[in-house]
């Protein structure tokens, strides 16, 4: 079975870097070109696992952009084929209302249909009856001398006959005008809920077509309802496999890493053997060159003359330097702006966070060359002091902080690019630059 170093090139570089430094400064000298690409092979694999981890998360995004919006065109489904439903049901509500209307309509055309016949059929016996009477009225002929010498029945009593039969055909007249009168009323009813009838029917079968169109609709959402959550399913499985991809090759960029720094400290340690630097410019390992690591190697914030020392004047927390007017402030180390503006009893202020936990405080500048939030690189300008030369020194205040606690500049800037007041230089432990 094969041992891991013989299968991960990588791994026998930074084996043969080992070696090299055990052999001693000589041989790892011999062997600069096998330190240079065991690094540049480190970094090149390390480039590459992160080119793949970034093509991975943005597979990853993308299917969780597709799922989140399948998820939202499902929710949207669901809530039409809901109001789909709520339609559904009035319409089978207002079928059931249209259907009890048309039902009373045809009870009522069928009773006005009834009550026409009948008046009808009134009329016509009516008519039957005074025809009848009309003609024995004319067969009885007016009151003459034939009828009063010939009739058993005396003069008063054939008056008063005839009128009674005059009488009678006026009532018969009446009833003709009333029958009249209710036919037309009643077919007017009939014709009215015949019309109605039909209105009813015509909204019934409107309705049924409704229904009908509404449950077309609802299957065709419920078929891509389907579909969708199909979808939402193969967006979350690819998801699922995308994110386990994405952990697997985190847990080989994070062994990558650490092999390229190992390499990488391999080739710091052959540098410092094999090119050996004065005791004040001790070359730090490159993982140890943070803030912590820059110990009296910062370049000064500005071309000047220290005239304050630390804990002077009332223990300062810094140091203050004696400037020419409109002198430029620069950055000492790379780190982020988290502050510029106003604080009192320092006026305008430029604060810079740096790594492990240090910061720079600059004070005394008229103007501000960098924002907050602002990344800025060692000797980036940050802010310049007055153009005005007033009676008073124009001075910069400049402090380094741990977190909170303050600590001595001299001791993190370089001595050889300082330049102390004469009357500082007996009192400053830190040896200066002639």
């Amino acid at each position: 079975m094969k041992s891991c170093l013989s299968t991960n090139p990588l791994l026998l570089l930074v084996g043969a870097l080992l070696f090299i430094a055990a052999a001693g400064p000589a041989a790892a000298y011999t062997d600069d070109m096998a330190l240079e690409e065991a690094v540049r092979i480190a970094e090149q694999d390390l480039f590459e696992h992160k080119k793949k981890l970034g093509r991975i998360k943005k597979g990853l995004q993308s299917q969780q952009e597709n799922f989140e919006q399948t998820r939202r065109q499902e929710e949207q489904l669901l809530t039409e084929l809901a109001q789909i439903d709520e339609r559904i049901v009035e319409e089978s509500r207002r079928l059931v209302t249209i259907y009890q209307q048309l039902q009373v309509e045809k009870k009522k055309t069928q009773e006005a249909l009834a009550a026409f016949e009948e008046v009808r059929e009134d009329k016509k016996r009516l008519a039957e009856q005074t025809k009848k009477r009309l003609a024995a009225y004319y067969r009885m002929g007016d009151i003459g001398i034939l009828n009063i010498t010939f009739s058993s029945a005396t003069l008063p009593e054939l008056v008063t006959f005839h009128e009674y039969y005059r009488s009678m055909l006026r009532h018969d007249l009446d009833l003709f005008e009333r029958f009249q009168a209710s036919l037309i009323r009643l077919e007017v009813a009939r014709d009215s809920h015949e019309k109605q009838q039909v209105s009813l029917e015509k909204a019934m079968s409107q309705a049924k077509e409704q229904q009908q169109i509404l449950a077309a609709s609802k299957e065709q959402r419920r078929e891509l309802l389907v579909k969708l959550q199909a979808e939402k399913d193969l967006y979350k499985q690819a998801a699922a496999t995308l994110e386990q991809s994405a952990a697997a090759l985190i847990s080989e960029l994070e062994e990558l890493e650490r092999q390229a720094e190992i390499a990488r400290m391999q080739k710091e340690e052959w540098m410092i053997a094999t090119f050996p630097l004065e005791p004040h410019k001790k070359r730090k390992p490159a993982w140890k060159r943070g803030f912590g690591g820059q110990e009296g190697i910062l370049p000064p914030p500005v071309d000047g003359t220290v005239v304050n020392l630390f804990g002077n004047n009332d223990a300062s927390p810094g140091i203050d330097f004696a400037i020419e007017p409109s002198a430029i402030v620069r950055a000492v180390f790379k780190g982020k702006v988290v502050h510029t503006g106003f604080v009192k009893g320092y006026g305008q202020v430029v604060i810079i966070s740096h790594t492990d936990g240090y910061y720079t405080l600059t004070s005394g500048m008229a103007t501000f060359l960098v924002k907050k939030e602002s990344l800025v690189e060692q000797g980036a300008e940050i802010g310049m002091a007055s153009e005005h030369v007033g009676p008073l020194q124009t001075l910069i205040h400049f402090e380094i902080r741990h977190k909170t606690d303050p600590e001595d500049p001299l001791e993190w800037l370089d001595p050889e690019l300082l330049i102390l007041a004469p009357a500082l230089k007996q009192t400053s432990p830190r040896p200066q630059s002639p």
